[in-house]
């Protein structure tokens, strides 16, 4: 009888705890849920955030009273910029971009012939794709330490410069959405020496761009002077003067 009355109790103890574990499981899985959920919604505020950051051009801040003033200027005389010269300005500062893109990354991936799918924003990511084997994983090491320096010290030089690698790949790639280039390489050609004119495409660009971007937009264009000294060729370089394909 004493046997059976502890088998009793065993049991129901046995089964007071199942409940209590299962019980617990089951909060468990509820605030695993919860956590789950709140993991998702950061990714999409950070995601969002982002593609704020990019649709916000860089370097726009609360103007101050300066820059109200001089705006407050150009309003109150009455200046008004041909609109078409706007555009083709707009344009101008799409292929700028471009074209700064295209020699960042001819100069990491020398050994690319053809370079669709690079972006400079994800040039790291890049670095570690095509130095891996797809085939065996292996790590091609010498090639990954030679991209990894070319990038370093392009990087070091373009921030020199005001460039920020955490910002303007970014800037440079919404440029291009926004505006496009210059595909009538024909009609570029006609204004070849003026958009090569550092001078002349600085003046466009303040004159013709909004001021919240103007100071980015400048940036890039020094970049692409940079580059321009470094490799000799104009600022503005058709697509068979470098790789084939960005």
């Amino acid at each position: 009888m004493e046997n059976t009355n502890i088998c009793s109790c065993d049991e129901e103890a046995f089964n007071m705890e199942s409940s209590r574990l299962l019980a617990e499981n089951a909060q468990l899985r509820k605030m695993m849920g919860l956590m789950q959920e709140n993991v998702e919604l950061r990714c999409v505020l950070k995601d969002h955030e982002r593609k704020a950051q990019i649709i916000t051009p860089p370097g726009q801040h609360k103007k101050d009273h300066n820059d109200l003033k001089e705006e407050a200027k150009m309003v109150n005389s009455g200046t008004q910029i041909d609109p078409e010269k706007v555009k083709k300005c707009q344009r101008i500062v799409g292929e700028i971009a471009f074209q700064l893109d295209r020699r960042i990354l001819c100069a990491i991936f020398l050994e690319q012939q053809r370079l669709y799918g690079y972006r400079v924003p994800y040039i790291k990511e890049k670095i570690i794709e095509v130095t891996t084997s797809p085939t065996t994983g292996k790590v091609d090491e010498k090639l990954r330490s030679e991209l990894y320096q070319r990038y370093n010290h392009i990087m070091d030089e373009l921030r020199k410069l005001g460039y920020n690698p955490a910002v303007h790949p970014h800037f440079t790639e919404y440029m291009v959405n926004t505006y496009g280039i210059t595909k009538d390489r024909n009609a570029r050609t006609k204004d070849l020496s003026s958009y090569n004119d550092p001078q002349y495409l600085n003046k466009m660009i303040t004159e013709c761009m909004s001021s919240d971007i103007v100071k980015d937009i400048i940036i890039i264009l020094n970049c692409l002077v940079y580059f321009a000294r470094e490799d000799g060729k104009s600022l503005l370089i058709s697509p068979s003067s470098s790789h084939s394909s960005v």
